[in-house]
C-alpha cells in the first residue's frame, strides 16, 4: 500500500506489495466460488465470486499481492450482495507476466471494465482499498454510467502531491527499533535471494505504523508468491503514471453515490481524504475511530455498520 508504493519509488529495495488479513468472525459459512484464472483484457486474472444480489466488485490494495486479505473481512456482505474478488494484473495468482506497455493505470482500469462485461454484471458497486482506490477513481471518471456506487476504503489520494505528503507522515511513525530490524532483514541472504519469508517479514514492518494498535499486526496473513520480486520489478513501469498526477479538477464529474471511509488514525484524513471529499459533491466521509489503514481488521463492527448503512440507502 502506501509503504509499498514508497518502496516502488526505490526499486533497489524491490518491495512493492502490501496486504492480506486474517479471518473475520461472522463470515458466512459458504465458501467462495473459485473461478481460477480468466482471460481478461489480454491477460489472465484470478477471479472469485460469492453470494447473490447486486454485484460488488472489490479492488484490492498493494499492488502485486492479492484479494485474499480482504475476502474474510468482506465476506459477511455476501448475505445480501454478490461479491466479485479478483487479483490485478501481475498480482497474486493472476498471470505472472504481461506486456510491459500495459503496466499503466489505463490498462488496470480497462481490466475492471472487461471483468464487468465478461461476468455480465451490469451496473456494479465498486469497492476499493488503498492503491485500489486510485484505480476505482479513474474507473468512475471513465465508466461512471456502469456504477451503482463507489466505496473508497483508505484510498490512495488523487494527486501525487498528497501521496508524497502522506508517505512522509507515515515515515515519521517508524520506530528506531523497526528501522534497525528493516536494515537487518535487507542484509540477509534470504532477502538477497528474494525468499518469500524475508519479503513477508519486511512487509509486516511496513504495516506496523499503519495500525492504531500495532498488536493487530499479528492478524495479517500475507500471501507472498515465490515470484513476488519478478512481479514487482515489472510493476515498476507504472511509475510513468505515478510520478506526477492530479485528478481533483475532474472529481466533480463523479456523480454516483460515493462513500469515502478511513480509519481515523490515517494521515490521509486531513490530506488526500479531505481533498477527495471536498472535490466530490455529495460524497460521504466516514471515519472509523481507533483504526488505521485496515479498519475492517481493527473495527469490523463499525466498518460493516458504515458500509451496510451506505449501501442500504442506495437500495
Amino acid at each position: 500500500m502506501r509503504g509499498m508504493m514508497h518502496d516502488l519509488r526505490n526499486l533497489s529495495c524491490v518491495l512493492l506489495g502490501i496486504l492480506s488479513a486474517a479471518t473475520c468472525s461472522g463470515a458466512p459459512s459458504e465458501l467462495p466460488i473459485d473461478k481460477g484464472r480468466r482471460e481478461i483484457n489480454g491477460t489472465e486474472l484470478y477471479v472469485k465470486q460469492m453470494g447473490a444480489g447486486d454485484p460488488i466488485v472489490v479492488v484490492h490494495g498493494g499492488p502485486v499481492l492479492e484479494h485474499g486479505y480482504l475476502l474474510p473481512h468482506l465476506a459477511p456482505l455476501a448475505d445480501s450482495y454478490e461479491l466479485v474478488f479478483y487479483d490485478q494484473r501481475l498480482s497474486g495468482r493472476s498471470a505472472p507476466t504481461v506486456d510491459p506497455s500495459t503496466v499503466r493505470i489505463a490498462a488496470f482500469v480497462d481490466d475492471i471494465e472487461s471483468l464487468r462485461v465478461s461476468l455480465e454484471l451490469g451496473r456494479i458497486h465498486l469497492m476499493a482499498h488503498s492503491w485500489g482506490g486510485l484505480l476505482a477513481i479513474n474507473y468512475a471518471l471513465e465508466h461512471g454510467g456502469n456504477l451503482r456506487s463507489l466505496i473508497l476504503l483508505d484510498s490512495m489520494p488523487a494527486s501525487s502531491e498528497f501521496w508524497q505528503q502522506e508517505e512522509a507522515l507515515l515515515a515519521e511513525r517508524i520506530t528506531a527499533e523497526d528501522g534497525v530490524r528493516r536494515q537487518e532483514i535487507m542484509g540477509t541472504d534470504a532477502f538477497a535471494n528474494r525468499e518469500p519469508s524475508a519479503i513477508e517479514e519486511l512487509l509486516r514492518l511496513s504495516f506496523r505504523p499503519q495500525f492504531h494498535d500495532p498488536e493487530r499486526l499479528a492478524d495479517l496473513d500475507l500471501y507472498v508468491p515465490d515470484d513476488y520480486s519478478q512481479r514487482s520489478e515489472q510493476f515498476g513501469a507504472i511509475m510513468v503514471d505515478l510520478t506526477s498526477f492530479d485528478l481533483h479538477e475532474r472529481l466533480a464529474e463523479v456523480s454516483v453515490p460515493t462513500l469515502i471511509l478511513y480509519g481515523a488514525d490515517e494521515p490521509a484524513v486531513e490530506l488526500g481524504g479531505k481533498a477527495l471529499h471536498d472535490s466530490m459533491p455529495g460524497s460521504r466521509l466516514t471515519l472509523i475511530p481507533e483504526a488505521g489503514h485496515f479498519p475492517f481488521v481493527e473495527q469490523p463492527v463499525a466498518f460493516h455498520e458504515a458500509v451496510r448503512g451506505f449501501l442500504s440507502e442506495i437500495r
